[in-house]
């Protein structure tokens, strides 16, 4: 055995030797011992050592492990409340899976050390280095996710999706960082394989050009800020909200909430229809048919009236509001076109049709929200219908008139 196998920390100092010679020299279990042995320069002491660690890993992991998790998350609570709990939870989630991989990466490293050499350890080194890399980046994606909210308040300017977008490439950064790593284990000539890259690059740039077209387009829609996670969007037949911009492509979850993935390059060279880059204003335009049965003097008031009540409206647009000129980003820009406002009231006689005298309603709700439009929307009909009742005015039907002419 002793030639077979080098002697290690595993075997030496945790004196796993003692416990596997034990196992061995059992009567009924020494003579598969030797058979074992002859055939697979393995013995049963050392597979059931092997078993032994690797199911008290596995308890470790399932069972331990879950029961400490729930007995410190209601510590914290009782201590820190909500706050604590919450906390901990992103702290749970960093820390949960490089754990448990941790602990699974350590069993195998125990279990094949009473087999075989130190050959292995170059993978278990590489291994380990992924792990902590991986802690490191679900400890900084959760600490950027706990506290978004108040640094999106405190820096306005700080977009969501360039920080997913820089936490993708960072995750890219880290794989290939641990497979250079691995292959410096391995005993690979780094500079070799870099050289190798180098003459590789136009093939492999032609092979994926696709792909760079795609990366290039995000970076593209980022630094454009033509949409953003959120925003209601149109882009061509494609129309629905914003999931995500990712590194090659953008989703979309349209309002019959299906998931359609564009490409970004398409995207990047589209003409894009941004419903949510307004602040203030969301329109209502109507044309009202009054009968011609109606007093023009009466028609004439029922607009004056009509123009008064959505000057007055709480949830109309109007030019008494003022915006802060802290949101002037430009003095070569107009500031309502930049961060999209629109203040236009316009009630006027428009038109003698057919069957009815038109009038124009044209104006734009507080609120850009839909349902907040709505119920603006709903509650202006309603006052002017009224207000066609106490002018003496009828809304026209779609009427025909046949006059008959005796000779």
């Amino acid at each position: 055995m002793h030639e077979y196998r080098s002697s290690n920390f595993i075997l030496d100092d945790l004196s796993l030797k003692f416990f596997i010679n034990s196992i061995d020299n059992i009567p009924g279990i020494s003579y598969v011992t030797e058979v074992m042995h002859y055939y697979t320069k393995v013995t049963m002491g050392e597979l059931i050592v092997a078993g032994m660690f690797i199911s008290f890993f596995i308890f470790l992991s399932k069972r331990i492990l879950p029961y400490s998790r729930t007995k410190i998350k209601s510590k914290l609570k009782a201590k820190y409340g909500k706050n604590g709990a919450t906390v901990y939870e992103y702290i749970h989630e960093s820390i949960s899976l490089p754990l448990k991989l941790f602990i699974y990466v350590f069993s195998i490293q125990i279990c094949l050390s009473l087999f075989i050499t130190k050959e292995s350890t170059p993978w278990f080194n590489t291994a380990y280095l992924a792990i902590f890399t991986l802690l490191l980046y679900s400890l900084l994606k959760n600490v950027i996710h706990y506290y978004a909210d108040n640094l999106f308040e405190k820096y306005p300017n700080v977009r969501k999706e360039m920080i997913d977008f820089l936490l993708r490439i960072g995750k890219v950064i880290i794989i290939l960082f641990v497979l250079l790593f691995l292959f410096m284990q391995l005993g690979f000539d780094i500079q070799a394989i870099l050289a190798s890259l180098g003459i590789g690059g136009i093939a492999v740039a032609l092979a994926a050009k696709d792909t760079l077209t795609n990366f290039f387009g995000s970076l593209n829609i980022i630094t454009d800020n033509s949409f953003s996670q959120g925003d209601w969007i149109q882009a061509g037949d494609i129309e629905g909200t914003v999931v995500d911009i990712r590194m090659r492509t953008t989703r979309i979850r349209t309002f019959a909430n299906a998931m359609i993935t564009v490409p970004n390059a398409e995207l990047a060279n589209t003409s894009i229809l941004n419903w949510s880059k307004r602040r203030i204003g969301r329109r209502i335009k109507m044309s009202l048919g009054i009968t011609y049965e109606s007093k023009m003097e009466d028609i004439q008031q029922l607009v004056t009236d009509i123009k008064e009540m959505l000057s007055n409206h709480e949830g109309i647009a109007t030019s008494k509001i003022q915006i802060d000129d802290k949101e002037r980003k430009s003095n070569l820009l107009k500031k309502e076109d930049l961060i999209g406002v629109k203040k236009t009231l316009l009630v006027y006689i428009d038109e003698l049709d057919d069957s009815s005298i038109n009038i124009l309603v044209y104006c734009f709700s507080r609120s850009p929200n839909w349902e907040d439009w709505l119920e603006v929307k709903e509650n202006v009909i309603v006052k002017i219908n009224d207000l066609v009742i106490k002018n003496n005015c009828e809304f026209a039907y779609p009427t025909q008139s046949l006059l008959i002419k005796k000779d």
